[in-house]
């Protein structure tokens, strides 16, 4: 069964390449900072234990220093490795968003005006991470 990114706008698994993929952390302390830098707000209810055994990030969301490859088949984390690199934006370029397709359903100039400046309210003010 292959392994799924959990990590949004993520499409990688494990049978189309040979990147590593990492489990959530037990730990609740560490375990939180992967969900907070993730923003994924259905991990948010989730136990540790639920994430960890069921979700898994691939290897492109952590900075090269946080990977040990300790031999030609096994690639690990070091223990403080928290992700930090996520592609948060892929949806304002896709055509087939869904928040495209309503601007283009409502049509008329106004509320085509309203729908850019609530849009870009919500851009403008994104959670610092870490």
């Amino acid at each position: 069964m292959p392994n799924f990114c959990a990590a949004p706008n993520c499409t990688r698994k494990s049978t189309q390449s040979d990147l590593a993929f990492f489990r959530f952390p037990r730990d609740p302390a560490r375990c939180q900072k992967w969900v907070e830098n993730c923003r994924r707000a259905d991990l948010e209810d989730k136990t540790p234990d639920q994430l960890n055994k069921h979700y898994r990030l691939c290897a492109k969301h952590f900075e090269t220093s946080m990977i040990c490859r300790t031999s030609p088949y096994r690639t690990v984390l070091r223990d403080n490795a928290i992700p930090t690199i996520f592609d948060l934006t892929s949806h304002l370029n896709n055509p087939h968003s869904r928040h495209r397709k309503r601007i283009k359903e409502l049509g008329t100039s106004d509320t085509l005006q309203e729908a850019h400046c609530s849009r870009s309210a919500i851009l403008v003010t994104p959670q610092p991470i870490g």
